[in-house]
């Protein structure tokens, strides 16, 4: 019976053999590995049912005239806040102008609504002055504008795009005792709903 040869390896052989393997099986950066990076460099992603993170932000007023808005002034009241990548997009100017045209709707239950982008109070006032002027002078939007240069407010609800450094398309519903009730993120092509939002506040005032 033939018998088969057996080849005797060297301490250096099975230590080259042992790192040829370790470099074949060698993990990649998985889309798992990926996520739990995110999940740690965002530890805020996950804030429903906890107290909203306060802010004082420089911001576009209601009336059109750059000051500041706090989120501890709308204490004991429901609060939409809107999150949004920047201003000039036409998406984004058709989603303000449909929440301002409705916002008396909002506060009869309550309720007031912020919008909130990376972008400076400047920029925000320059956006807001180009609207009107394609309105023929008539403000078209309604509601406070705040600006989050710092990247700090949006950091905090777990709604930035670290590596664009601007606010993804978010939508956040705090309630009177400032708690997160609900939050939705989307696409940047997907418009927001006004009846679906009002009829979210007009649950949780139930």
């Amino acid at each position: 019976m033939a018998v088969g040869k057996v080849t005797k390896r060297s301490p250096d052989n099975l230590a080259k053999g042992t790192a040829k393997r370790t470099r074949v099986t060698a993990p990649e950066d998985t889309t798992v590995e990926m996520l739990k990076r995110s999940a740690a460099d965002s530890p805020h992603t996950y804030i429903v049912g906890r107290t909203a993170p306060a802010f004082d932000a420089p911001a576009v007023l209601a009336d059109g005239q750059i000051g500041r808005v706090s989120l501890a002034d709308f204490c004991g009241r429901f609060v939409v806040l809107l999150f949004y990548p920047g201003d000039c997009a036409g998406m984004e100017a058709r989603d303000l102008v449909e929440f301002s045209d409705r916002c008396d709707e909002f506060d009869a239950v309550g309720c007031s609504v912020i919008a909130c982008s990376t972008d400076s109070e400047y920029a925000h006032y320059n956006w807001r002055q180009q609207l009107e002027r394609t309105n023929r002078g008539e403000a078209v939007i309604h509601l406070p504008v705040v600006s989050d240069r710092t990247r700090r407010i949006s950091r905090a609800f777990g709604v930035l795009n670290e590596h664009e450094g601007q606010a993804v398309r978010a939508m956040l519903i705090i309630d009177p005792m400032q708690q997160i009730r609900v939050k939705i993120i989307g696409d940047t092509g997907m418009s927001r709903s006004v009846d679906e939002t009002l009829m979210l506040v007009q649950a949780l005032t139930i």
